[in-house]
């Protein structure tokens, strides 16, 4: 395994409000990699500090054997890591379509710009039904289609997604995870923050939970499938 992504020593602020304390994660090549734990224990400000979308935070960065802790979001976002956040962010009053085209750079051709979306809907097919609706008009499920798709029309080599089947119905929920499977089997890194352990554990490699802005539990999905560690952790 080759290393991608290492954080060490990460400590993330709000204000005057820390966060997280001394987070140390890691993720190699083609690595899927799990964060839980309950509401409000730190998981999207880690994601957050990835991308520089936090007040302020120390410690060290490192993606591609680069320092980018001090990197903007942006720039971070142009060396391959796509972040699809809790809130979607997709644009209400554009189609499914101009919402996919905006997410990529100006410098992708338009030949390649067609062909990444049309493989966007050939994994997410009620988007390609939808192409002209505008972003606004979509379900729950499709937005969170569209935010994913958003992402992986730039190509990414590094995906994050935050709470991915958050406020969804279970039918829904099912139609995601089935979406996420294909991707943790494609050529990328993903983290992905989660409450609902049961349904992330057989997409993944390796997993953190977490807890009042500490790592207090890391190890593979067996290890982390067991239930004490559910009760001490998860449950509210």
């Amino acid at each position: 395994m080759s290393e991608l992504l290492s954080v060490e020593d990460l400590n993330a602020f709000y204000g005057d409000s820390q966060v997280l304390y001394d987070v140390s994660i890691d993720l190699g090549t083609n690595d899927v990699v799990g964060i839980f734990g309950r509401n409000g224990m730190g998981k999207t400000t880690l994601l957050n500090s990835l991308v520089n979308r936090i007040d302020r935070k120390t410690g060290t960065v490192t993606y591609r054997g680069q320092d980018v802790s001090e990197w903007s979001p942006h720039e971070i976002i142009r060396e391959g890591i796509a972040y699809v956040p809790e809130e979607r962010e997709i644009y209400p009053a554009l189609s499914v379509r101009e919402n996919l085209e905006l997410a990529m750079t100006a410098d992708v051709g338009d030949e390649a710009r067609e062909e990444r979306i049309q493989t966007v809907f050939s994994q997410f097919e009620r988007l390609g039904e939808r192409q002209a609706q505008r972003g606004g008009t979509l379900s729950g499920g499709e937005q969170q289609m569209l935010a994913i798709g958003r992402a992986l029309v730039t190509d990414p080599d590094l995906l994050l997604l935050d709470e991915p089947t958050e406020g969804l119905a279970p039918a829904i929920i099912d139609d995601v995870v089935d979406i996420l499977e294909s991707l943790v089997t494609g050529d990328r890194a993903v983290l992905i923050v989660e409450q609902n352990i049961k349904r992330m554990l057989p997409l993944i490699d390796r997993g953190y939970m977490i807890q009042t802005g500490r790592i207090v539990e890391e190890g593979d999905s067996d290890h982390l499938s067991d239930e004490s560690l559910h009760e001490k952790y998860l449950t509210v």
